[in-house]
Protein backbone atom coordinates (compact mmCIF):
# COMPACT_ATOMS: atom_id res chain seq x y z
CA UNK A 1 0.00 0.00 0.00
CA UNK A 2 1.11 3.52 -0.76
CA UNK A 3 -0.60 5.85 1.67
CA UNK A 4 -0.48 9.62 1.24
CA UNK A 5 -0.49 12.01 4.20
CA UNK A 6 -3.26 14.61 4.00
CA UNK A 7 -4.38 17.39 6.33
CA UNK A 8 -8.13 17.78 6.72
CA UNK A 9 -9.19 21.24 5.55
CA UNK A 10 -11.96 21.22 8.15
CA UNK A 11 -10.02 20.60 11.37
CA UNK A 12 -6.33 20.56 10.38
CA UNK A 13 -5.69 17.03 11.64
CA UNK A 14 -3.57 14.61 9.67
CA UNK A 15 -4.63 11.28 8.18
CA UNK A 16 -3.03 8.82 5.78
CA UNK A 17 -5.09 7.90 2.72
CA UNK A 18 -4.99 5.49 -0.19
CA UNK A 19 -7.60 5.61 -2.94
CA UNK A 20 -8.24 2.42 -4.93
CA UNK A 21 -11.25 3.61 -6.96
CA UNK A 22 -13.94 6.28 -6.95
CA UNK A 23 -15.81 4.33 -4.25
CA UNK A 24 -12.96 2.64 -2.32
CA UNK A 25 -10.85 4.75 0.03
CA UNK A 26 -8.64 3.48 2.84
CA UNK A 27 -8.09 5.95 5.70
CA UNK A 28 -5.56 5.51 8.50
CA UNK A 29 -6.42 7.91 11.30
CA UNK A 30 -3.37 9.30 13.12
CA UNK A 31 -5.63 10.14 16.09
CA UNK A 32 -8.84 8.71 17.55
CA UNK A 33 -11.50 9.36 14.89
CA UNK A 34 -13.99 10.15 17.66
CA UNK A 35 -11.89 13.27 18.34
CA UNK A 36 -12.80 14.72 14.93
CA UNK A 37 -14.89 17.80 15.80
CA UNK A 38 -17.33 17.17 12.92
CA UNK A 39 -17.88 13.50 13.80
CA UNK A 40 -18.20 14.41 17.50
CA UNK A 41 -20.79 17.10 16.75
CA UNK A 42 -22.86 14.75 14.57
CA UNK A 43 -22.58 11.98 17.18
CA UNK A 44 -23.72 14.36 19.93
CA UNK A 45 -26.66 15.48 17.79
CA UNK A 46 -27.76 11.97 16.75
CA UNK A 47 -26.82 10.06 19.89
CA UNK A 48 -23.90 7.82 20.79
CA UNK A 49 -23.52 4.86 18.45
CA UNK A 50 -26.05 6.09 15.90
CA UNK A 51 -23.69 8.09 13.67
CA UNK A 52 -21.64 6.29 11.03
CA UNK A 53 -21.46 8.90 8.28
CA UNK A 54 -17.79 9.80 8.59
CA UNK A 55 -16.56 13.35 8.16
CA UNK A 56 -17.84 15.38 5.22
CA UNK A 57 -14.89 17.77 5.60
CA UNK A 58 -12.38 14.92 5.29
CA UNK A 59 -14.30 13.48 2.33
CA UNK A 60 -14.11 16.88 0.60
CA UNK A 61 -10.38 17.12 1.40
CA UNK A 62 -9.78 13.70 -0.19
CA UNK A 63 -11.88 14.56 -3.27
CA UNK A 64 -9.95 17.84 -3.67
CA UNK A 65 -6.61 16.00 -3.33
CA UNK A 66 -7.60 13.54 -6.09
CA UNK A 67 -8.80 16.36 -8.35
CA UNK A 68 -5.61 18.38 -7.74
CA UNK A 69 -3.31 15.38 -8.33
CA UNK A 70 -2.05 15.25 -4.72
CA UNK A 71 -3.64 11.82 -4.21
CA UNK A 72 -3.40 9.23 -6.98
CA UNK A 73 -6.08 6.58 -7.47
CA UNK A 74 -3.99 3.38 -7.48
CA UNK A 75 -6.60 1.20 -9.23
CA UNK A 76 -5.98 -1.98 -7.28
CA UNK A 77 -5.75 -4.90 -9.70
CA UNK A 78 -6.97 -8.23 -8.37
CA UNK A 79 -5.57 -11.51 -9.73
CA UNK A 80 -7.66 -13.32 -12.35
CA UNK A 81 -7.80 -16.71 -14.02
CA UNK A 82 -4.55 -18.65 -13.65
CA UNK A 83 -3.13 -15.93 -11.40
CA UNK A 84 -5.64 -16.76 -8.64
CA UNK A 85 -4.01 -18.61 -5.74
CA UNK A 86 -5.44 -22.11 -5.25
CA UNK A 87 -5.76 -23.74 -1.86
CA UNK A 88 -5.46 -27.50 -2.44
Amino acid sequence: MTMTSLTCKGCGRGVRVEKFSEAHTSIEWTFDARECPFIAAARDEQGFGSYSGGCAQLRATIDDAVRDGELVVTKLELPRGEQLPRLH
